[in-house]
Formats: C-alpha cells, sequence, structure tokens
C-alpha cells in the first residue's frame, strides 16, 4: 500500500510540474475592443487548448510598440498589417531608422477593412467630400493609420492637405472624437467597438454611416498595398447601412526568429484545419482564408521573409511560393 501511495503521489506531482512548467508565451495586440484584441484571443485560445503552452494576450497601446518587442521576443507573436511588415523590416517610416529584421511571418491571418465614417446625417456621400473636412490625423501610438488614412485619402485623388488636421493619438481615440462631435469625418476601421460607441453617441443623428472609398485603386494600392472590397451590412458592423466599399488589406500571423520550425509548423497546421472554431469564437475571423494562406510581401530591398516552419507546411499545403 505504502507503495502504491508512493507511486501515486509521484505520478501527480510530475503532472502537477509538468502543467506548471509549461511555457508562457507573449502575443502581442491592439487595445481592447479592437479587431486585433479579438483575434489574438481567439488564437491564443486555440493555441492554448491544443499546443501544450500558456498563450498570454498582452494588449499595447498599437503597433508601433510592440513590434519591437516582438523583434527582441518580448512577445514570441504579434499580429503585423501589411504596411508594418514593409517597414519595420526595412527600418523606414515610423520605423526610420531601426529595422526590426528579426520578424518572420507566418501566414495571413485576417483582411481588415478601412473606409471613411461620418454622422449618419452628414450631408458627405462620396470619398471627394472629405476635402476641407476636419478630420483625425496622426496616429502618433499607431503610426500605420497615418498610411492607412493616406490611402484612402489617394483613392479619391487626395492627400493629408487637403483635410484639417486633428491630432490624436490612435485609431480609437480618432473615432470617439467623431462621437464627441470634434471631428466632422474619421478614416476608421470596420468591425471596432468605437464606433459602436460614437453611433451611441450620435443616436440623435441617426448614428454612424461608412462612405465608400474612391475610384483611385491604384493610387490606394500604391500607398499601402491593398484592393478595394464591397462590405455588406451585418451586424457585427455597425456603420454599414448598405453596400460600401472598403480598402481591404492583409493582417498577418507573425513570429521572430527565435521560435522554433518545429512549433510554428505546428501552429500554422492548427490554424489551417480550424477555421470554423475560430470564426465561432470571433466574426472578426470570417475573412480568414485557409485557402489563400499567404502573399508576396515586398518593399524596395526584397520580400519580407516567411518563418521556415511556415514555409515546410506551406509547401505541403501547395501554397509556397506565395502568390504577388
Amino acid at each position: 500500500m505504502k507503495f502504491h501511495r508512493g507511486v501515486i503521489a509521484f505520478a501527480l506531482a510530475a503532472c502537477v510540474s509538468g502543467a506548471a512548467s509549461a511555457e508562457t508565451i507573449g502575443f502581442g495586440v491592439n487595445p481592447q475592443g479592437s479587431l486585433y484584441h479579438r483575434i489574438g484571443v481567439a488564437v491564443s485560445k486555440l493555441m492554448n487548448d491544443n499546443m501544450g503552452v500558456k498563450v498570454r494576450v498582452q494588449p499595447y497601446s498599437g503597433s508601433s510598440t510592440y513590434i519591437p518587442l516582438l523583434n527582441r521576443d518580448e512577445v514570441r507573436f504579434a499580429l503585423v498589417n501589411v504596411s508594418d511588415g514593409v517597414h519595420a523590416t526595412e527600418g523606414i517610416d515610423n520605423f526610420k531608422g531601426r529595422p526590426q529584421t528579426n520578424l518572420r511571418l507566418i501566414n495571413i491571418m485576417f483582411l481588415l477593412r478601412f473606409a471613411f465614417l461620418v454622422p449618419n446625417d452628414s450631408p458627405i456621400k462620396r470619398a471627394e467630400d472629405m476635402k476641407g473636412l476636419r478630420m483625425p490625423t496622426g496616429f502618433t501610438s499607431q503610426t500605420t493609420v497615418q498610411n492607412l488614412l493616406k490611402a484612402v485619402l489617394a483613392s479619391a485623388n487626395l492627400s493629408l492637405s487637403d483635410i484639417k488636421p486633428y491630432p490624436t493619438p490612435n485609431v480609437f481615440k480618432g473615432t470617439a472624437l467623431l462621437g464627441e462631435g470634434k471631428v466632422q469625418a474619421v478614416g476608421t476601421g470596420a468591425g471596432i467597438a468605437a464606433i459602436q460607441k460614437a453611433d451611441i453617441k450620435l443616436r440623435k443623428r441617426g448614428g454612424v454611416r461608412f462612405v465608400s472609398i474612391g475610384k483611385n485603386i491604384a493610387a490606394m494600392n500604391a500607398v499601402v498595398p491593398s484592393s478595394g472590397m464591397v462590405v455588406n451590412p451585418a451586424p457585427h458592423l455597425k456603420g454599414v447601412v448598405a453596400p460600401t466599399t472598403m480598402m481591404a488589406f492583409r493582417a498577418f500571423m507573425t513570429t521572430n526568429t527565435k521560435a522554433t520550425d518545429e512549433f510554428v509548423y505546428r501552429l500554422i497546421k492548427l490554424l489551417h484545419t480550424n477555421k470554423k472554431a475560430l470564426v465561432g469564437m470571433t466574426k472578426a475571423l470570417g475573412t480568414f482564408n485557409p485557402k489563400v494562406m499567404t502573399f508576396d510581401l515586398k518593399g524596395a530591398n526584397g520580400a519580407v521573409p516567411y518563418h521556415p516552419g511556415a514555409i515546410k507546411y506551406l509547401k505541403e499545403i501547395g501554397q509556397w511560393p506565395p502568390a504577388s
């Protein structure tokens, strides 16, 4: 009996020790209420449930803050969009003189939709009507949004010089400014929680309404690799009151050179085979497409590299090399 008790005690101790020693991994995302945060929570839960790790979602004020942490392996994973991916890797724009050379792409995680938002009773009907309006600019803690704003303005053959700037730290505060009546329009991402709050504050004006981008898609794509996407009204997309053409651009599941090939291989396989589970956790992952996991993300100095573990799996499923 003593022997059996000893064996049981040893086994229990081993189990407890194994659970306690599970690796804790940081996952960098934008603040609570953002699409990045919701998607990070969903992906981390899938990893926690299937990969024997403890993934902790760590929200920051914006990607400009957490990408350097990813590069230094202070977080192991993050969501990085096409604009940030190029600028960070090459050390330009908001990363000028600070190339983040340790970043490695895993796969396209979802598409972001970005367009102009106005009060519903505003006379503004076209992107070209943004000329002369007061709009949030700067986005000091989320500088990629400045590039997104430049891109959607370019679609209407406009630039930052055509609007009245209202400096703001990030897109969430910028969207809140619309609800507070301090700006006349804002460039923002469809589906973020800040839109719902602005809609409530502007209830007497009929809430909020997205305005389609302009028709010069080539000019927009020259600023941020992107395309036009018609977004239809849906319960989770406040402000989309009619079919609206928005800028669609990619966001990647991203890691660094410290992640092992074996772990990244298991992770991308898990993501590729679990869209239903991911969408069940957040509709924001409805644009995740397991049939299109790659994109040849290029800057002036070449392509942003993929992780070798991801490349191995992508070859197995016939999605390597990436499409341009």
